[in-house]
């Protein structure tokens, strides 16, 4: 019987991780480019790297967006373009690592904190997302290398909803109650302009 663990050691929370930020959305329903989208004066692409850069030594980037590659930081096509599981499927089989996590490019308040706690708890499985009031969040998730087979499989029958591999591999579900707080706030992303002016309501006042 396989035993689960979680993985405690501060040291090995991020080894063996690459990081990856997805940017091959349309930004249909914004309106205009999401990653470039400011927020304190920060682009969104650039507040997820940031907090990237601080625990992860390799990051890549999911989609077509050379304009968003940097030195260390390179960019790949979509295999399977047109989905999000096509982006997460590239993200995972580009990676050099075992493990990627995985987080979307217009996240306006990423937190470190919910990325180690959701990785602590890697060992045994394939696959670790939160599971909240608003549902699963497959695209701020871990995703382990033995995922690739059962994603090709549903991509090359154009199939796109992410949640149906997941009978096939192993999967933690994290409840609210083992999130850290905060987490709705990193949990936050933006879709459509009157959600982007929303966020003023949760910026540090002057």
């Amino acid at each position: 019987m396989l035993e689960h663990t979680e993985t405690n050691d501060p040291s090995r929370v991020t080894e063996q991780v690459t990081g990856v930020i997805l940017a091959g959305g349309k930004s249909s329903r914004m309106g205009r480019d999401k990653a470039t989208l400011e927020v304190e004066g920060v682009a969104l692409f650039e507040r997820v790297l940031g907090v990237f850069q601080r625990i992860f030594s390799d990051i890549l980037i999911a989609g077509e967006r050379p304009d968003l590659a940097r030195p260390g930081v390179c960019c790949h096509p979509d295999i399977y373009p047109g989905s999000a599981l096509g982006g997460l499927y590239t993200g995972l089989f580009e990676a050099d690592s075992d493990w990627i996590f995985v987080a979307p490019c217009d996240l306006p308040f990423p937190d470190p904190n919910l990325i180690k706690a959701l990785l602590r708890l890697r060992d045994g499985y394939d696959v670790v997302l939160p599971r909240t009031g608003q549902g699963l969040d497959p695209l701020f998730a871990c995703y382990r290398k033995s995922c690739l087979e059962p994603m090709r499989r549903l991509l090359d029958n154009r199939r796109y909803r992410i949640f149906d591999f997941y009978d096939q591999v192993r999967v933690r579900y994290v409840d609210e109650h083992e999130l850290p707080e905060g987490w709705r706030q990193a949990l936050l992303n933006v879709n459509t302009p009157e959600e982007f002016q929303d966020l003023e309501d949760l910026l540090p006042k002057p």
